[in-house]
């Protein structure tokens, strides 16, 4: 059976990550809002600097992905001009892509008594997340969010069992983040100190492997790009 290369794609996305240091800078400037935002959590300034980092993420995130595509791409676009094209889009596409997925899993919440104490709602959204892994790569490729979504769960359907070291990864790093947040407030004093550099360090490390990902994601997508829809 064919493979991904998924071995080779890794060596280019560790070449690729540790030639652009802007982007961890960046990481690290978020991640260290938010954990001012964890270790000020009894003063006024929590919601301001919480609201901050979670604003940062979801803005730079997509210009984080564009950066790397384009590097894979050999063109180089300021970053403004790579905000215009895919900020908007990308969050858009986010949009479309959770709301049916939050949509299911609230039912439980309304339909049975107690699903909201055993986690339902975190573990459905792992779920679409892990049938979503290649949607925003195939949205970079093709340029569109339209059929971005089809086209990504279909290729995952038809490679699924090539890309069981991927979903693996995926999963170990949504189970984690989502261990980390369930866990943010609740040590006082002194442990919140060590929980928040924890916290930092998690970030940033989860942060690397999914750009990681997403570039492995691109090249295999690129490598099988008759199965996208260009422009």
């Amino acid at each position: 059976m064919e493979t991904l290369d998924l071995k080779k794609y890794l060596a280019y996305a560790v070449m690729i990550i540790r030639s652009n240091t802007i982007v961890l800078w960046g990481l690290g400037l978020i991640g260290l809002c938010s954990t001012a935002a964890l270790l000020l959590k009894d003063t006024n300034l929590h919601w301001p600097l919480n609201t901050l980092s979670i604003t940062l993420s979801i803005v730079t995130t997509p210009i984080f992905y564009g950066i790397y595509f384009e590097l894979i791409e050999d063109s180089y676009s300021s970053i403004g001009q790579i905000t215009r094209t895919y900020v908007l889009n990308y969050i858009w596409l986010l949009v479309r892509m959770y709301l049916p997925a939050i949509f299911v899993a609230t039912i439980p919440l309304f339909l049975i008594p107690g699903a909201g104490s055993g986690g339902y709602f975190e573990i459905t959204l792992i779920f679409f997340s892990l049938i979503y892994i290649y949607v925003i790569p195939t949205y970079y490729i093709s340029g569109r969010q339209q059929g971005a979504i089809s086209s990504g769960v279909t290729f995952l359907l038809r490679n699924l069992l090539k890309s069981t070291p991927i979903i693996f990864t995926v999963l170990l790093l949504e189970t984690l983040m989502l261990l980390m947040q369930f866990n943010k407030g609740s040590l006082p004093g002194q442990g919140t100190i060590y929980f928040a550099i924890l916290d930092l360090l998690v970030y940033l490390i989860a942060s690397i492997i999914d750009f990681a990902v997403f570039i492995i994601l691109i090249y295999v997508l690129k490598n099988y790009k008759d199965t996208i829809a260009g422009p």
